[in-house]
């Protein structure tokens, strides 16, 4: 399979130089849309697009005129660009697919067929795609290109912020654009609409952290993560404010509760690793933590310097039998975490 990166799909496209088929797809929706648009733009230009650009809809696929359209010659103009969105090839019937596939297979070179997912995950929530998404991609990695689009690391995001803010007009440190990164758990969906209101808030003048802190809106992992330090602290007024916030912000006590077990986790495996005199880059590797969410393992080995072995294993425990009663018990979930909460911000020393 002819699998490449975001950077050879960059400078393909730079340097018009073009695969027959592409297979776009991954959790960045952002960018796959983003390449796909470029990538068409280049094969099509504007002026061209009524006779030479074809778009269909891959939840209601018109095979037939899919292959017809890709069967075209280009009318004064050097391709023929098909665009399919979000076709989930577990839909197909078996002999749908190998159409499908015979239509990847004998492209003619003056057509460029693109297939790109924002809605579809070919996955299904798995590692790897499923059986009849994985046959097509093969057939298309056989006869061009494909690309998963992942979620970018914090670092590279702020990167990209700070050249959107500046194209904008506006300012922002590196420190505020990686901020606003982890605020969006690099969502690079979230992050372009959060750009897009703070650029114009700002109107051309400096982005802060407090600006960010005001308009953007937490999500449960930045939320969960302040409410684990401020457990580990002790802090009772901090933490039993922002559990308040989840729950006005409806979030479901269980989906707290293991966002919760998964921060006090990676603050564990920090304090078990700087006790034999392990590091980030152990953690990260030693436990598989994705390139996108490398950073919950540093900011764990930043903030857990001060916290007690023995009380980071009393709260995950009580996190746990938390989670048994919410599954066996009848009692409300809202009322079983808020008892972990006081359990665990009582701790002896």
């Amino acid at each position: 399979m002819a699998v490449v990166t975001e950077n050879d799909i960059k400078t393909a496209v730079k340097n018009n130089n073009y695969s027959r088929a592409y297979y776009f797809y991954g959790k960045d929706a952002v960018a796959v849309e983003k390449y796909t648009k470029a990538l068409s733009a280049r094969l099509v230009s504007k002026d061209d697009e009524t006779y030479n650009l074809h778009n269909f809809d891959g939840k209601n696929l018109d095979i037939e005129l899919l292959s017809d359209s890709c069967e075209a010659l280009p009318m004064f103009a050097d391709y023929v660009c098909c665009v399919v969105s979000d076709l989930n090839a577990e839909t197909l019937t078996s002999d749908q697919l190998n159409i499908v596939i015979d239509i990847v297979k004998n492209l003619p070179e003056s057509t460029v067929l693109i297939f790109y997912y924002t809605s579809v995950d070919v996955t299904d929530g798995k590692k790897y795609p499923t059986a009849k998404n994985k046959k097509l991609m093969d057939a298309v990695g056989k006869n061009g290109s494909v690309c998963n689009f992942a979620l970018k690391t914090p670092d590279t995001l702020a990167k990209e912020i700070m050249a959107a803010v500046s194209k904008a007009g506006c300012g922002i440190s590196r420190d505020a654009a990686r901020f606003l990164a982890e605020q969006c758990s690099c969502n690079t969906m979230l992050i372009s609409n959060e750009v897009a209101k703070l650029t114009a808030y700002a109107q051309g003048n400096e982005i802060t952290m407090d600006i960010i802190r005001q308009l953007s809106p937490r999500q449960i992992e930045t939320t969960t993560f302040d409410l684990a330090k401020a457990i580990m602290r002790m802090d009772r007024k901090t933490a039993m404010r922002l559990f308040n916030d989840l729950i006005e912000e409806k979030i479901e006590p269980i989906v707290i509760l293991y966002t919760i077990t998964g921060n006090m986790l990676d603050m564990y495996r920090a304090r078990a690793a700087m006790s034999v005199r392990k590091g980030p880059t152990d953690v990260k590797s030693d436990f598989g933590y994705a390139k996108n969410i490398e950073f919950r393992v540093d900011n764990a080995f930043r903030d857990v310097q001060k916290i007690s072995m023995p009380h980071l294993r009393m709260c995950i425990k009580t996190l746990a039998d938390t989670d048994a009663l919410m599954k066996s018990s009848k009692t409300q979930p809202q009322i079983l975490l808020e008892e972990a909460l006081v359990k665990m911000l009582t701790f002896k020393r």
